[in-house]
């Protein structure tokens, strides 16, 4: 919910100021971007990187979240998607439609991105090298050392598109001198199978490589004709070689391969409502009657009003027709939904000590991503959307680190260049029935016969996408240690964006060139300059309290209006003012917070209170069409990237983590995120889209000791998501707002002394809670297109839609058994 009552909003923000200032609890300890980590100590200090150089969590003036491997085993967090659930104001959800196949992600609520063309806010980088996509995939990477989730506007070490914040992936670094490693097999039921294995072999003194393979078996747990929505096949490949060939050069050089085939997202209708209006005479010429009409061929009853069981058939049970082959609605392979996801990385990081107070680094990345997905649009058999996303990758940065002034200024400056070609290929087929509501000319309204048969399959688009974006960014950031306890900290960052746009629609159903013309072309080419900048305060009140507040600015890059340009327009090659960029996103944050460790270290609570400014905001809006030439009949609209009016976001992040024995801590983390619309009817409702959870929450337990003839260690965690709008408006046949979630896992391992063997069982959602973890609910054209222009629904009758929900995953337990040599 959107709070827009200034005095609460505030009293809010003034209520915590004075003890305001974030960092999530990272539970062990690390050095380097390629550090180990160690298991949790009360008084142990938390370094991270987020200031590009090594800097105590509890003196960095960002909110940050460091998550080492221990906790995300003890939370039992598996991909990107289990580490948003417990780290509050991080949200990633499905696409409306694409659902999982085209993840969202978004930080305090400033999200973004998509297909080939579209931009997230929430910068993703893995081992230094940036990722732009993450189509088909929530980045199932192991072996890792920690992740990094910085909270709010990065824009001056990290660049464009980090308007929310950035995520941070750092996997294991090789040893030097030791030979090392670990095998390591989980089962579970729905089916999941995994093996993962990991091998340090030192070459020489100066010299060591690491190798992991995995290979991750995950079944559905929706049911939809032959197929169990759900499941995923994932393999995973690693190699890393660290040379040190003298003590003041440091070369890592990796390569990374995922191989990922799954079945699509596990989606179930909850609602199916065609009250009024159904039967003969009117509920005719829309999706609902064509899967009527084949019912009806095959002998069976026309689909009842509400919830038809054959539709909504329960929590985790799918609609099994199909029409894409043929007008029987018996299930077919031709129907099966997929997404198949191929990511490679190569990567060099080379470091250069230049004196015992300076050095540089260079990191260099090329990386490929390759995802292929089919998904059923209404999720009633009638329409396949197969896209194909591609996208290469070459980074480059160079960066200098210094301390200047014997110490009294701690110097990052610095240059980088990226260079992005991505590639996306969407065809849309529907098979209709032979009612029909012709679009446009004399004869629009009037009803085509409706004979209850097969009016054929429909190739209704097929629009290729290509860009082309480089950017060079120049940045320099500098701490000033004013006194012992008092530090500023001083940035700015200037960026070049250029981006080559070109989109080619081919004809189809909905889409008829200029006679005489192949197909239609638009492409425009065009170039922003941004300076991004920060600011910072920190005073250390005493030795483990400290105080900061910051001012930040960071840009998205710019962009077009995104896949459907070239169906408004004529002739075969176009490019003009119809075809107009779109402007970089800019967000501005005041961010105040506080660091504080007590009895000892036995305690940590870190507190924030945040006031951003979104202005420009690029976001999806329906632009209705009916009636108009080459528009797509139903729904009747067309989805386009405009400029949605500015917004302000607001809220408080809270983190503690207390021991109260040795053996024995609590940690827990607290997010509340509201906002302000400073234009509803340019963002089409009251709501962000996606919109962020107004409260997020989670509390862990966590106990490890030994009991005599080994170390038992024992978590238990829960995690709350409050409710959130999954459509603009409030109100409407589209509206809807996704209940809470509420999820607790737990885990008991079992480690003997003196054998290198670790046993662990686990239940996920253990108290085996049924929820949705994204819903989308279809209307208007969809369902109210047809009949006969005298029969008219009565201005009162409720709108007719429907609703599906991914559903998250029920009870899981299972086993896991390592063995270390």
């Amino acid at each position: 919910m959107a709070y827009r009552n200034s005095a609460w909003r505030g009293a809010c923000l003034l209520a915590t100021c004075a003890v305001a200032g974030l960092s999530a609890p990272a539970l062990g300890q690390a050095t380097s971007d390629g550090a180990s980590s160690e298991q949790p100590t009360f008084g142990t200090a938390i370094v991270v990187t987020a200031e590009r150089r090594a800097t105590n969590l509890q003196d960095t003036p960002l909110s940050i979240v460091a998550v080492t491997e221990e906790s995300i085993e003890a939370k039992g967090i598996e991909n990107l998607q289990d580490l948003a659930t417990f780290t509050p104001n991080l949200n990633i959800t499905g696409g409306r439609g694409s659902s999982n196949s085209n993840p969202q992600f978004s930080i305090r609520g400033v999200s973004g991105g998509g297909g080939a063309a579209g931009e997230r806010g929430v910068g993703l980088y893995l081992d230094g090298i940036y990722i732009p996509r993450t189509n088909g995939s929530v980045l199932r990477v192991l072996d890792i050392d920690r992740v990094e989730v910085l909270r709010g506007p990065q824009g001056t070490l990290f660049g464009r598109n980090s308007t929310g914040g950035a995520i941070r992936y750092f996997t294991k670094r090789p040893e030097f001198g030791m030979t090392s490693g670990y095998v390591r097999t989980t089962v579970a039921n729905m089916d999941r199978a995994e093996v993962v294995g990991a091998l340090n072999l030192p070459l020489g003194d100066d010299a060591a490589m690491r190798v992991q393979g995995a290979r991750l078996v995950q079944g559905g747990w929706v049911q939809r004709g032959t197929q169990d929505l759900g499941r995923s096949e994932d393999y995973i490949g690693r190699v890393d070689l660290r040379v040190q060939p003298s003590s003041d050069l440091m070369i890592d050089l990796g390569f990374i391969y995922s191989d990922s085939e799954g079945t699509s997202s596990p989606q179930v209708f909850e609602e199916f409502d065609m009250r009024p209006g159904i039967g003969e005479g009117f509920w005719e010429g829309n999706y609902a009657d064509w899967v009527g009409d084949a019912l009806i061929a095959d002998g069976q009853e026309r689909l009842a009003a509400y919830n038809d069981p054959r539709l909504v058939a329960g929590d985790f049970t799918a609609p099994n027709i199909c029409l894409m082959d043929d007008f029987d609605p018996d299930w077919d392979e031709a129907c099966e939904q997929y997404t198949n996801t191929t990511y490679y990385q190569g990567s060099a990081n080379i470091v250069y000590d230049l004196s015992a107070t300076a050095s540089i680094t260079s990191t260099t990345g090329v990386s490929r991503l390759e995802n292929e997905s089919r998904v059923d649009w209404q999720f009633l058999g009638t329409e396949q959307r197969d896209v194909a996303i591609e996208s290469s990758v070459f980074y480059q940065e160079l960066q200098l680190n210094a301390e200047l002034f014997r110490g009294a200024v701690d110097l990052v400056f610095g240059g980088s260049y990226f260079h992005e070609k991505s590639f996306s290929d969407g065809e849309v087929n529907t098979r209709r029935g032979t009612s029909d509501v012709p679009r446009g000319g004399p004869f629009a309204n009037q009803l085509r016969p409706n004979g209850n048969a097969d009016a054929g399959l429909f190739h209704r688009d097929d629009i290729e996408t290509t860009q082309k974006s480089d950017s060079i960014g120049i940045f320099a950031s500098a701490t000033w240690h004013i006194t012992d306890r008092l530090n500023f900290t001083g940035g700015l960052r200037y960026a070049h964006d250029y981006k080559d746009y070109e989109e080619t629609e081919y004809p189809s159903a909905d889409f008829t060139p200029v006679p005489g013309t192949g197909s239609t072309t638009v492409w425009s080419d065009h170039s922003w300059d941004e300076i991004d900048w920060r600011a910072s305060i920190d005073y250390h009140l005493t030795n483990r309290w400290m105080w900061y507040a910051t001012v930040s600015k960071a840009y998205k890059a710019g962009s077009y209006s995104g896949v459907g340009i070239a169906s408004g327009v004529e002739g075969e090659l176009q490019s003009g003012d119809f075809l107009q960029p779109i402007d970089p996103e800019r967000v501005v944050s005041y961010e105040t917070g506080m660091r504080i460790e007590a009895f000892g270290g036995r305690l940590r609570f870190n507190p924030t209170a945040f006031y951003m400014q979104w202005t420009n905001r690029q976001a999806a809006r329906q632009v209705q069409c009916s009636g108009e030439p080459n528009c797509p009949v139903p729904p009747g609209f067309r989805v386009e990237v405009s400029n949605t009016g500015d917004i302000d976001i607001f809220g408080v992040e809270l983190d503690a983590q207390a021991y109260l024995t040795e053996d024995f801590w609590f940690d827990g983390s607290f997010g509340y995120t509201g906002y302000d619309l400073l234009n509803e009817s340019a963002n089409g409702g009251p709501n962000l889209y996606p919109e962020p959870p107004e409260f997020t929450y989670n509390i862990g337990a966590n106990y490890s000791a030994d009991i005599g003839p080994g170390q038992l260690t024992l978590n238990a965690s829960y995690a709350y998501t409050s409710d959130q709008a999954t459509h603009p408006s409030e109100t409407g046949d589209s509206a809807y707002r996704l209940p809470a979630i509420e999820l607790v896992n737990a885990r008991i391992r079992f480690q003997p002394h003196d054998v290198p063997v670790s046993i662990s069982v686990f239940a996920n959602n253990l108290f085996d809670n049924t929820y949705a973890t994204y819903a989308t609910r279809f209307g208007g054209g969809y369902w109210d297109r047809g009949g006969p222009t005298r029969i008219q629904i009565p201005l009162s009758a409720p709108e007719r839609s429907a609703l599906f929900v991914v559903r998250g995953k029920p009870r899981e337990v299972g086993l896991t058994l390592q063995y270390d040599f």
